[in-house]
């Protein structure tokens, strides 16, 4: 069932009693960093905490709530699990990993573990699942973010963990309509535009998100993508981001689709927003135009003096800001917050105690059943590994030196079968084919790829690293698995020069254990591909 925002006379009354800036706090969701490094006292509706470990963020969660006068929403980015945001919780491959498990019943099991973990320390709204289609194998922003491809599998895996964590008591929030992952461009950047005709769009990214409103999703994240089919070009001949675009946020997303929960924003900077109009302008058309929250705004004196000339000259109404202030204060009641606040204690779903150990096994779990064998055109898997077998483990990653332990985990499960290991960091193509050609190794490993970062730009492996690649090592006859620990396309692009590649889906503590013994036949390896091909 749709999930809607019913606003209250409670909700109305403490929205006209606020003030210009009292309103413009409420739909806002500054970042924590920012506000401690700004000194800012002010009250804000919402505000999203980067990773910390838990011992920290209990406390600095909790000061923030005990000195708000109206509840706040506090967010996260809980888009696989918990532990990539809340330091020392568990950790689990990202969301395409969770995906090619295939198993709805385990991603509502990762779903309701962030969302229990999260709670018990205070938070209350995740920007996640993503939701995007992975069409572009070059998306910079999508990648392993993504459930998948097809539409089908994505509405079940994410619609999955959608509930996990809404059954828990954690607001998810679909992102990023209307549907990133069909361009290499990356709207940290600039504005990528998605190119689907109004029937392939309904068909796709359209399909994903009107299944998850119609099952519940509380929240929409538009990112800063234009939408040709459904909308016209400015003055310049442009087409403006969903952000800032009425005829995608209200005729399309809330009339058409019929969304009646809260809208916010990617975060307002992002060069997809405002490198295609002012800063300002931005954040005043981004609430007029259809959004309730404001993501990551510069909030100091001359955020509060912009707007209020923005106010004056009729770009932001106050009667937007109270209609936007009124949903989200409507939103914390039916979420049960003020009830919270005035009694000191959750009254969402309770649970026992966390089960910490259960939590570690499923994400172990996850990361076992992930690891994917896309391609083995030689048959090379399993591999038998004696403890003569003589092993070269190559990193061709960009900044290698940034996952030493990766690799330093992965040597140490290969010397658990061999004594005979030698591990090179960006060797070159000449060194390579000397390797592959002298009979010195009886198998090369080679770990290879680029990890997702925003304003990355690019996710291929690139630069001086790429030209490891050269020099025609991979057909000399040397046995060599490749292993993709990030971006899960390599393979498209070396659809030649790679005859084995498996894929992990990201990089957890037990993840080099399980793919060591997945190629050395240890455990079956999983060769079906669900989430992408």
């Amino acid at each position: 069932m749709k999930y809607r925002i019913q606003l209250t006379a409670r909700a109305q009354k403490l929205a006209d009693s606020l003030d210009f800036q009292g309103l413009l706090n409420q739909v806002v969701c500054p970042a924590y960093a920012r506000i401690q490094q700004e000194q800012r006292k002010e009250e804000f509706g919402a505000i999203f905490f980067h990773p910390m470990e838990v011992a920290e963020l209990r406390t600095v969660i909790d000061r923030f709530k005990n000195t708000s006068a109206i509840p706040p929403l506090i967010v996260s980015d809980l888009e696989s699990g918990p532990g990539n945001m809340i330091q020392g919780t568990a950790r689990f491959p990202y969301m395409m990993g969770l995906s090619q498990c295939n198993s709805p019943e385990l991603a509502y099991e990762t779903g309701k573990i962030a969302a229990e973990e999260a709670g018990e320390i205070g938070y209350n709204w995740t920007f996640s699942p993503v939701v995007d289609l992975a069409a572009d194998p070059d998306s910079p922003v999508v990648s392993m973010r993504s459930p998948g491809k097809d539409p089908e599998h994505v509405i079940k895996m994410a619609g999955a963990y959608l509930h996990g964590l809404q059954d828990h008591g954690m607001m998810a929030t679909i992102k990023h309509f209307p549907g990133d992952g069909h361009s290499s461009l990356d709207h940290h950047l600039t504005t990528p535009v998605n190119p689907l005709g109004k029937e392939e769009w309904r068909q796709g990214p359209g399909r994903v998100f009107q299944a998850l409103i119609d099952d519940g999703a509380m929240a929409v994240m538009p990112g800063h993508i234009s939408l040709p089919a459904f909308d016209v070009p400015d003055e310049n001949g442009l087409y403006p981001p969903a952000t800032v675009s009425k005829r995608l946020l209200i005729d399309l997303l809330r009339k058409e689709m019929g969304f009646e929960g809260l809208v916010v924003s990617d975060a307002i900077e992002m060069g997809g927003a405002v490198g295609y109009l002012n800063y300002y302008d931005a954040c005043a058309e981004a609430l007029e135009n259809g959004c309730d929250v404001l993501l990551f705004p510069r909030v100091n004196d001359r955020f509060y003096a912009e707007m209020e000339k923005r106010l004056q000259s009729g770009m932001l109404t106050l009667e937007t800001l109270r209609d936007r202030a009124c949903r989200i204060l409507s939103l914390k009641e039916q979420m049960g917050l003020f009830e919270e606040q005035a009694s000191g204690l959750k009254l969402k779903l309770q649970t026992p105690s966390i089960d910490k150990e259960h939590n570690l096994r499923i994400a172990n779990h996850v990361a076992r059943e992930s690891i994917t064998l896309v391609r083995d055109r030689k048959s090379l898997i399993p591999f038998a590994m004696r403890p003569e077998t003589r092993v070269l483990h190559v990193v061709i990653m960009n900044n290698y030196d940034r996952y030493e332990d990766l690799y330093d985990r992965l040597k140490g499960e290969l010397l658990k079968h061999t004594a005979n290991v030698e591990q090179w960091l960006d060797p070159g193509p000449d060194r390579l084919f000397e390797a592959a050609t002298n009979g010195q190794f009886d198998l090369i490993l080679c770990s290879i790829g680029s990890r997702l970062s925003y304003g990355l730009n690019v996710v291929r492996l690139h630069d001086e690293v790429a030209r490891n690649m050269m020099g025609g090592w991979t057909k000399m006859g040397t046995p060599i698995i490749f292993i993709s620990h990030y971006h899960p396309f390599v393979h498209k692009e070396y659809e030649a020069s790679i005859d084995t590649i498996i894929n992990t889906y990201g990089d957890i503590e037990c993840t080099a254990e399980y793919l060591v013994d997945a190629i050395t036949g240890q455990h079956a390896i999983r060769r079906e591909l669900y989430a992408h091909d």
